[in-house]
């Protein structure tokens, strides 16, 4: 049978498979896979350093009365010179801490992430800390609570980490036992404690920077406040 393949003719070029198109092919499904494995890398990292962002708080003590106003208490508060409750939690790192009759006057910063008042709060109130503003023996606090995962600024743990916020801070648990404890209704919600914690104040909403450092000198100084604030915080429910 007669052999029917043709063979081309000496000297004529044979086309051969375009090898620049299958290397640029392959550089660009090269970068895609490098570029989905940083992401996925970036993620997991991300991921691991966030934890649970609330924990199980134990309260020892009577609630104290709800506290509804805007701005800074007055003597009239009827929770002032009323013991607080001891509440027992942990830190985002895991730490435990307790907020309680210790000796030693403190505040108590009552923040929620999603609260555009609470984000303007923190960086003033951590510039304060930063400057060596807060007085000789007070001590300082903070309370993550009404945490909602559907909300703006999550995780707090993040938020908190990039404000550089130094104080101890308690994650609250799921439904807000410890700002219910403590009466609160809108943030920020502070409270101002003597050593023996007892309230010497209580206040709600931003308040400008001198407020915040004479509420802090009068708790150092164990001194309940008896006059009414200036009119100038807002508050977020």
């Amino acid at each position: 049978m007669a052999n029917t393949s043709v063979k081309p003719p000496k000297g004529a070029n044979v086309a051969k498979p375009d090898s620049g198109n299958k290397g640029f092919l392959l550089a660009i499904i090269a970068i895609v896979v490098v570029g989905a494995a940083v992401v996925a890398f970036l993620a997991a990292n991300r991921d691991s350093k966030v934890g649970e962002q609330t924990a199980a708080v134990e309260v020892a003590g009577d609630a104290l009365p709800a506290f509804t106003e805007s701005g800074v208490s007055t003597s009239s508060d009827e929770a002032i010179g009323v013991v607080a409750p001891t509440i027992t939690g942990t830190t985002f790192s895991g730490d435990p801490v307790t907020i309680g009759p210790d000796g030693s006057p403190k505040v108590v910063y009552f923040v929620a992430h999603w609260c555009p008042h609470c984000q303007a709060e923190i960086p003033k109130v951590q510039q304060l800390i930063d400057s060596n503003q807060v007085p000789d023996g007070l001590e300082i606090y903070g309370v993550s609570t009404a945490v909602d995962a559907t909300r703006g600024n999550y995780p707090p743990e993040s938020w908190l980490d990039v404000e550089n916020f130094t104080p101890p801070t308690m994650k609250d648990d799921e439904g807000s036992p410890a700002l219910q404890a403590y009466g609160g209704s809108s943030f920020p919600y502070v409270v101002y404690l003597d050593g023996d914690n007892r309230v010497l104040a209580r206040s709600s909403g931003e308040i400008a920077d001198a407020q915040i450092l004479q509420l802090w000198s009068m708790t150092a100084n164990n001194q309940a406040l008896g006059s009414e604030g200036d009119g100038t915080a807002t508050n977020d429910q």
